[in-house]
C-alpha cells in the first residue's frame, strides 16, 4: 500500500512538472514573440519582417503591427497611384492648406447625422446650406424660417438622387390626384425624366435604382456646341414626366444648357396641358462657377437658378469648383413643403429628434467643415479671382487646340 501511494505521489509530481514545463515553454515563446515584435519598433520598415508580407493581407492578421510600419505600408500603396496634383480626370479638388487638412481631420471624428450630440456642427452645416442657397437665389424660407431646405451630400451624385426622388414623389402625388388612383395603383405607373444625352453618371444610377425611364435628347454638336436645345428637351415631356434636367456645365466641354430658355418652354407647356413639370439644375460643374462669373459681370445671358419660376431643385459639387474635400456635395430645394418633405425622415433613437434629408445616415462632418472653411477663406472675391484664372486657362487651351495642325 505504501509503495502504491509513493508511486501515485511521484506520478502526480511528474505531471505537475510537465504542466509547469509546458507553461514555461509557452511563456518563453510568448516573450520571444514580444521581443521580436518589440524589436520591429526599433528598426526601419524595410528591415522589419512585415515588409516581406505586405502583399499577403487578405485576412485580418492575428497580431497587431507597429503604427509606423502600417503607415509605411499604406504610403507604399499610395505611391503606386497617380499623382493627385496631376489628376485632371476625376473632378476633385487636390490642393489643401495645412489648416484645411486639420479641419478635415477634426470633422472626420464627428457623425454629422447625430444632431443631439453635435448640434453646433449641425448648425455649421445649415449655415453652409444657407450660403449656397442664397448664392443660387433660393426663395426665403417659409414662415420666417431660419434655414433653407437643403443638405450636404456625398458628392453631387447623392444631390442628384435626392432631388430626383423628391421630384418623383411630388409627381406621384399630382398624378394620383389627377387620375383618381389609389396609393397602390399609382405605384404601377412608371414615370420618366427628360435630360440631355451628355448627362453625368449620377443619372444612370437614378434611372436604374429608382425605376425612372430616361428620355434622352442628343444635342446638336455643331449648332449648340453640346448644349441641349430647349425646344427639343421639352418636346419629349408628357404627363408622366417628373422633371427636366438642365445641365449647368457638362463634363465634356463645360457648356451650359440654356436653362432660362428651358424655363420658358416648360412654363408654356404646363399652362397648355395643365401639368406641373419642374426643372432640376445639375450644377455639378457650374454650380460654383456661374455665380462668380455673374458677380464678375461675365455671366450667362439670363438667370439659371431659383430666380426662374420652374426651377425646383439644384445640386452642386462642393469637391469640384467649390474647392472642398473629396466627397462633398450639396442639394437645395425650392421649398420644404411638398418637395424636400418627400425625402425628409425624422429619427428619435439618438436621444433627440433629428431630421435627415440624405440617403445615408452616419457620415463624417469633414465635407461641411472644409466647405465652410473654403467659403470663408476665399470669400466672393477669392472665388471670382479663381474662376477668372480658370477661364484664362480654358481660353489658352482652346486657342492651343484650335491652332493644332496635322503633320501631313
Amino acid at each position: 500500500m505504501a509503495s502504491d501511494a509513493a508511486a501515485s505521489d511521484q506520478a502526480g509530481q511528474v505531471a505537475a512538472l510537465k504542466k509547469e514545463l509546458a507553461e514555461t515553454r509557452e511563456l518563453v515563446s510568448l516573450l520571444a514573440d514580444r521581443i521580436k515584435h518589440g524589436e520591429s519598433y526599433d528598426t526601419t520598415y524595410a528591415a522589419s519582417p512585415y515588409a516581406s508580407n505586405a502583399h499577403n493581407f487578405n485576412t485580418i492578421p492575428s497580431k497587431g503591427m507597429p503604427a509606423k510600419h502600417v503607415a509605411s505600408m499604406i504610403e507604399d500603396v499610395h505611391l503606386c497611384d497617380f499623382n493627385p496634383l496631376l489628376n485632371t480626370s476625376s473632378y476633385v479638388n487636390v490642393t489643401s492648406e495645412p489648416e484645411e487638412k486639420a479641419v478635415a481631420a477634426m470633422g472626420a471624428q464627428i457623425n454629422i447625422a447625430d444632431a443631439s450630440v453635435y448640434p453646433a456642427s449641425i448648425e455649421l452645416h445649415d449655415k453652409v446650406v444657407n450660403m449656397i442657397a442664397t448664392m443660387w437665389h433660393a426663395p426665403e424660407p417659409a414662415n420666417g424660417g431660419k434655414y433653407y431646405a437643403g443638405a450636404g451630400t456625398v458628392g453631387s451624385t447623392e444631390g442628384c438622387l435626392l432631388a430626383g426622388l423628391a421630384l418623383k414623389f411630388r409627381w406621384r402625388e399630382w398624378y394620383k390626384e389627377k387620375h383618381g388612383l389609389s396609393d397602390q395603383q399609382v405605384l404601377g405607373v412608371r414615370p420618366n425624366l427628360v435630360i440631355s444625352s451628355i448627362y453625368q453618371a449620377a443619372w444612370e444610377k437614378f434611372f436604374r435604382f429608382f425605376d425612372v425611364e430616361a428620355k434622352v435628347v442628343k444635342p446638336n454638336l455643331v449648332r449648340d456646341k453640346m448644349a441641349v436645345n430647349a425646344h427639343d428637351l421639352v418636346y419629349l415631356c408628357d404627363e408622366k414626366t417628373i422633371a427636366v434636367v438642365g445641365i449647368l456645365g457638362n463634363h465634356y466641354n463645360g457648356m451650359y444648357d440654356p436653362i432660362w430658355e428651358i424655363d420658358e418652354e416648360i412654363e408654356k407647356l404646363n399652362a397648355e396641358k395643365g401639368w406641373q413639370i419642374g426643372i432640376h439644375v445639375d450644377g455639378a460643374s457650374g454650380g460654383f462657377i456661374a455665380p462668380f462669373q455673374e458677380m464678375s459681370g461675365k455671366g450667362t445671358p439670363a438667370p439659371y437658378d431659383f430666380r426662374l419660376k420652374n426651377v425646383l431643385t439644384m445640386s452642386g459639387s462642393g469637391h469640384k469648383f467649390g474647392e472642398s474635400i473629396c466627397g462633398t456635395g450639396w442639394v437645395v430645394f425650392r421649398q420644404r413643403e411638398g418637395l424636400a418633405s418627400h425625402v425628409s425622415t425624422t429619427v428619435t433613437y439618438l436621444g433627440g429628434s433629428s431630421d435627415s434629408l440624405t440617403l445615408n445616415f452616419s457620415r463624417p462632418a469633414s465635407g461641411p467643415y472644409v466647405q465652410f472653411y473654403k467659403l470663408l477663406r476665399l470669400g466672393q472675391e477669392g472665388y471670382m479671382n479663381k474662376v477668372e484664372n480658370q477661364m484664362g486657362v480654358t481660353s489658352y487651351l482652346r486657342q492651343f487646340l484650335s491652332n493644332l495642325k496635322h503633320p501631313s
